[in-house]
């Protein structure tokens, strides 16, 4: 393949230092704040990376793709398609007055002691440059900016003394260039750069755009398969690129490769690599690895890099120097196993993963990292080239349980393409032929077969229309589907037609999956909108809605703040037998779904309370889980928390902290205002001490869960509703004594049971007691009420105050046996 004149010895790829709208007007996407080079320190493609969104090259994708429409378009092309392109960058910088040159000697500054007066050869004479650079030798060739040349940052070189001698431009560094964040020292080209040459010309600037790639669509994490949809959304033509010849000799495989557990890992190549010649990749490949965010390492990790970033097939290397026997085994681990990896650690293996070994045990854990004893290094001349395929779920599963993420792991674990295996392969053994000066030793050793293919999809043409509500042309269905890969196969009946989709989109199942790409690609911008009128019945769900929503309404008014907190808890706080475990945790911190809200209500408090927050009345309404008689339960609970202060002190007030009664002042207005029945109260009361303890809580916590689901079963209550009153009330005073032992609540009702005409309503106003028997005896209390009388149709005169008052008061000393005071 052609090798374009790119410095072999760069370890950083371009980051922009210029806003891309400059160049590409019209685009709206911002630029990244960062695009730091990331370390590449493992040689595999197994390595622990950090994640991010696809970054892609323009100039890489070029290879793959001739665009038919400015690159501005196909980026808003591609946002508009479903794949978002999150962040646009341009490298380098586009100057005729920035030049080759090379340095012809080096003397140190008379008058500075970190600088150094050069003498360079710019292609058209010998000029002087002051430069404070280390990293260089005379001999070097490096880009010169003349004065005249126009910097990011808005710098003019201009012609100057620096400490006295005379420096007639710039040896610039690939920093100052717009062509990586940071660069220690010059940018040292290859011994080839021609002398005089303008820096552009000989290394162009280049696009780099990120990519949300979403977990359905796996294919789009390579450049051919980013190409195949930019060819699918209509805005280039893919380049035919021929495969790759490979000769295998006729002999038997050197190395076997043996499947012992082909339910976890059904396809499996190992091919055998002499005359291997590891070092430095040439300067085009080191580009494209770079363009990644990766640094390049050597010819053979970088080749399998690069295929893994061309084709998405991961790929791995192994020093068949290192490996015992001559078999490569793809099975569980045995129980005890242990593997050192390339991350410099250890990790102990369970049966449900899946491993390479050899002879001696594990040499890799499939699909996500391999070992180091086998890893590739400079004294290894010859390898095993692995190439393969395994089942999504035991590579995700073994990937979280170790907290290994890796380039491979990614794309394993959403599911590369089976059909591409065998001509990745290739790709990557033509590239190790011709930069390492390899030899295949014998024929590849293939194990398996790729799984089978998803069956065709009927399409119904009437189905598309009734969907999308729009008429699309049989004629552009087909169109679009050929773009996707999809193939037309013999239609059974009139406008039913089947289609197979191809092997790279496995979430293409359904015929609605088809509707949708025809949609997509269609754009949903050539769908008309449609309002449909007409009333629908109100369903349960609507009214549970509604009740729900005003049961939050209910707290928030009275200064409850509602929390949404995650399902997922530690072990530790999962007591009881009915807690659910996660077959497959992300993390220690979230094994089990709850199966109450406390933990997690009191997580949140344990945070407020932490930073200062003196008053918490927070509330949840969700979801728990628990195992009953064999089967999940998912019931929905209310979680109340009360801590902190009560009330704040002030001028009329003093401070107080809440207590228990503040927490149930709030239940018993749920279960009067929301008629929630007091036997869905499941717990209500103080914390413990030992379990705030737990969450680092050092003040009284008051807990209460509600049961919701009862409640929401129940008819709800009819609404009622009464006008504004439009007559005067008249209140009365009644202050009733009697025995300490008599409840207010007995009081209320005998006063209600009176039946007292036009009494409205009954509030009790003040307590008092004596308890030197002064003025009422020490034995009894006096409670004052207040009576409200009023009627609908008239304003009460004051006889018919009166006579209701009196019947109250007769009432109550005939059922209590009380007195009144006056």
């Amino acid at each position: 393949m052609a090798t374009p004149p790119l410095n072999r010895e760069r370890l950083t790829y371009p980051i922009a230092q210029r806003d891309a709208k400059q160049k590409f007007p019209g685009w709206e996407t911002p630029l990244p704040g960062n695009l730091a080079t990331l370390p590449f320190r493992w040689a595999c493609a197994y390595c622990i990376l950090p994640f991010s969104p696809m970054k892609f090259s323009l100039r890489w994708l070029s290879r793959y793709i001739d665009l038919t429409v400015p690159v501005p378009h196909m980026l808003n092309k591609l946002t508009l398609a479903g794949t978002e392109v999150e962040h646009v960058a341009v490298t380098g910088v586009e100057s005729p007055h920035i030049v080759i040159a090379q340095i012809l000697s080096s003397a140190p500054h008379p008058n500075a002691d970190r600088l150094s007066v050069c003498q360079v050869n710019d292609g058209t004479g010998t000029r002087q440059i002051v430069c404070g650079a280390k990293n260089y030798k005379v001999g070097d060739k490096v880009p010169l900016a003349l004065p005249g040349a126009k910097l990011p940052g808005d710098f003019t070189i201009k012609e100057s003394k620096l400490r006295g001698e005379l420096s007639q431009g710039m040896l610039c560094s690939a920093k100052e260039l717009a062509l990586a964040e940071d660069a220690e020292g010059l940018f040292i080209l290859p011994l080839d750069a021609p002398v005089g040459k303008i820096f552009s010309e000989y290394q162009p600037g280049d696009t780099l755009f990120d990519v949300e790639i979403t977990s359905n669509r796996p294919d789009l994490l390579s450049y051919r398969g980013i190409a195949r949809e930019i060819a699918a959304i209509g805005a280039g033509r893919v380049r035919v690129i021929p495969s790759p010849e490979v000769h295998f000799p006729a002999n038997l495989p050197a190395w076997t490769a043996r499947l012992s557990a082909p339910e976890l890992g059904p396809y499996y190549s190992a091919t055998h690599l002499t005359h291997v010649k590891v070092g430095p990749s040439p300067a085009w490949l080191q580009e494209a690895i770079a363009s990644t965010g990766h640094r390049p390492i050597n010819n053979v990790v970088d080749i399998t890099n690069y295929v893994l970033f061309e084709t998405g097939q991961p790929l791995h290397a192994f020093d068949a120097a290192k490996l015992s026997g001559r078999v490569i085994e793809v099975r569980r681990a045995s129980a005890g196993e242990k593997l050192e990896a390339l991350d410099d650690k250890t990790y102990a293996l369970l049966p449900a993963d899946l491993v390479i070994a050899d002879e001696n045990g594990p040499v890799a854990i499939a699909g996500v990292m391999g070992g180091k004893p086998t890893g590739v290094t400079e004294s290894t001349t010859e390898i095993v080239l692995e190439a393969a395929w395994f089942l999504p779920a035991t590579v995700r599963r073994t990937s979280r349980r170790l907290g290994l993420l890796s380039d491979s792991s990614y794309r394993y674990e959403r599911r590369v393409d089976p059909g591409a295996l065998i001509e990745a392969r290739d790709r990557a053994l033509a590239l190790l032929i011709e930069l390492t000066g390899a030899t295949i030793s014998s024929a590849s050793s293939v194990a398996g077969g790729s799984p089978a293919p998803r069956g065709p999809i009927t399409l119904r043409a009437k189905r598309i229309s009734s969907l999308l509500g729009v008429e699309v042309p049989t004629e552009t269905v087909e169109e679009n589907l050929t773009r996707l890969g999809c193939k037309k196969l013999s239609a059974v009946h009139d406008h039913e037609t089947p289609w197979q989709p191809p092997t790279f989109r496995d979430d293409l199942a359904r015929e609605i999956d088809l509707i949708e790409e025809i949609a997509r690609l269609h754009g949903l911008d050539g769908v008309p909108s449609r309002v449909t009128t007409g009333l629908h019945p109100e369903t349960d769900a609507d009214r549970a809605h509604t009740r729900l929503l005003r049961l939050r309404q209910t707290l928030a008014v009275r200064g409850w703040d509602e929390c949404v907190t995650d399902a997922l808890i530690e072990r530790r706080f999962a007591t009881g037998d009915t807690a659910i475990e996660l077959a497959n945790p992300l993390s220690e911190l979230q094994t089990h779904l709850r199966p109450a809200l406390k933990t997690s209500l009191l997580q949140v408090a344990a945070k407020n309370l932490a930073r200062g927050v003196a008053q918490l009345r927070l509330f949840e309404v969700g979801r728990v889980y628990e195992k009953r008689d064999q089967s999940t339960h998912e019931p929905l609970r209310l979680g109340l928390v009360v801590a902190g202060l009560a009330q704040n002190a002030a001028w009329y007030q003093g401070e107080r902290s809440a207590d228990y009664f503040d927490l149930s002042g709030i239940v018993d207005i749920l279960l009067q205002n929301a008629n929630i029945n007091v036997k869905d109260i499941l717990e209500s009361g103080q914390i413990t001490v030992s379990e705030l303890k737990i969450h680092g809580i050092k003040v009284p916590v008051f807990y209460a869960e509600i049961a919701l689901d009862p409640w929401l079963s129940q008819p709800p209550q009819p609404e009622r509703y009464q006008p504004v009153p439009a007559f005067p009330p008249v209140r009365r005073d009644l202050a009733v004594v009697l025995p300490k032992a008599v409840p207010q609540a007995q009081i209320e009702e005998t006063i209600r049971a009176a039946k007292a005409p036009n009494l409205e309503s009954v509030r009790l106003f003040d307590l008092f007691r004596d308890p030197k028997g002064e003025k009422i005896p020490a034995d009894q209390k006096s409670l004052a009420y207040a009576l409200t009388y009023r009627a609908p149709d008239r304003t009460l005169t004051e006889r018919e105050v009166n006579d209701a008052h009196d019947l109250v008061r007769k009432k109550l000393a005939s059922a209590l046996a009380c007195t009144f005071r006056e």
